[in-house]
C-alpha cells in the first residue's frame, strides 16, 4: 500500500519529463503515474486518469517540465506526521530558455508570508494551480472531485473544491517544487475554445463560491468577453456571455462586472507589482 501517489501528465518533450522523474526522491511509499496524452486531450484528461488508478492515501501533482527540489523529501517526511486533509508547501520558479528567476511563483510565495488565518484563506480559495498541494484521496473520492477536461484552466474547479471541501489544512514552509515559465504555456488565450472554456471555467468556480459562502470574486472571469469585444469576436463574445448566464449571472450583472473590470485590472496590476517587491 502507497502513502503517496504522484500524477503526472506528460504530452511532449522527454528530456523534461526525466529531468522530473530525476528530482522524485526513491522512496518506498511513493508511486509514481505518469499518463502520456499521445492524442492531446489535455491535462485535466490526464489527471483524472492517473486518478482513476492512485493508490495512495495522499495525492501530488507534478507539471512534466518542472521539477522537485532536494526539500521534497523532508515534506513528504512531515506529512506522514500530519492528519491534515491538505498540506500546502511553497515553490521558486525559474524561465525555461534562459533559467533566470521567473515571476510566476511571486503570489504563492507572498501568500506563505500572510499570518496564519488569511494565509490559510488565500491557499484554500484563491491557489488554484495543481502543485505544492499534498491531498488527502478520500477527500477527493468522497466528493468524486475530477479535472475540468477543458483546453484551458483544467486544475481550477477542481483546487477550489478540494479547498473548500478539506476539514483539516496544515502548510509547510519549505520550498520544494520550481515551476518552469514556458512561453507556450497552456494558459494563454490564444483562440476561441479557449476564451469559451476559460469564461465556462471561471463563472462556474464564481458560482460555486457564492453557493458556498466563500468571499471570493474572481474577475478574471471577465477577460475573455473583454478581449472578445476589443477585437471585434462579436460571435464569440456572445458565447462567453451565454456561458456566464449558463451559471446564474444576468445581463446587468454582466454589465456591471463589465463596467467595473478596468478597477480590477488596476487592482490586480498593483498586486503584481506588491508580489513582486515584497
Amino acid at each position: 500500500m502507497y502513502y503517496y501517489s504522484l500524477i503526472i501528465p506528460h504530452h511532449g518533450n522527454a528530456a523534461q519529463l526525466q529531468r522530473l522523474l530525476d528530482s522524485i526522491p526513491q522512496r518506498e511509499d511513493m508511486e509514481v503515474i505518469t499518463v502520456e496524452d499521445k492524442e492531446r486531450r489535455g491535462a485535466g484528461w490526464a489527471r483524472n486518469q492517473g486518478l482513476r488508478q492512485a493508490r495512495g492515501t495522499y495525492i501530488l501533482f507534478a507539471d512534466s517540465d518542472d521539477w522537485f527540489l532536494p526539500e521534497i523529501d523532508e515534506v513528504l517526511d512531515e506529512v506522514r506526521k500530519s492528519d491534515a486533509d491538505i498540506i500546502y508547501f511553497n515553490a521558486t520558479a525559474v524561465e525555461e530558455t534562459t533559467g533566470k528567476p521567473s515571476r510566476r511563483a511571486d503570489r504563492l510565495n507572498w501568500i506563505m508570508r500572510q499570518e496564519d488565518d488569511k494565509r490559510e484563506f488565500l491557499l484554500r480559495h484563491t491557489f488554484t494551480e495543481p502543485w505544492c498541494h499534498i491531498i488527502r484521496k478520500s477527500i477527493i473520492d468522497r466528493h468524486q472531485l475530477r479535472f475540468d477536461e477543458t483546453p484551458i484552466l483544467n486544475d481550477v474547479t477542481f483546487t477550489t473544491q478540494v479547498g473548500y471541501y478539506a476539514e483539516r489544512v496544515a502548510v509547510l514552509n519549505s520550498t520544494a517544487y520550481c515551476v518552469c515559465n514556458r512561453k507556450c504555456s497552456t494558459g494563454k488565450l490564444t483562440d476561441d475554445a479557449r476564451l469559451i472554456a476559460y469564461t465556462q471555467v471561471m463563472a462556474k468556480t464564481n458560482a460555486f463560491n457564492k453557493l458556498h459562502g466563500i468571499g471570493i470574486y474572481h474577475a478574471r472571469m471577465m477577460r475573455p468577453l473583454v478581449k472578445c469585444m476589443l477585437k471585434g469576436k462579436i460571435t464569440t463574445a456572445g458565447r462567453c456571455v451565454k456561458e456566464m448566464k449558463q451559471h446564474g449571472y444576468s445581463c446587468s450583472e454582466i454589465i456591471f462586472l463589465l463596467a467595473a473590470y478596468p478597477c480590477h485590472l488596476i487592482i490586480y496590476l498593483y498586486n503584481r507589482l506588491r508580489y513582486s517587491r515584497s
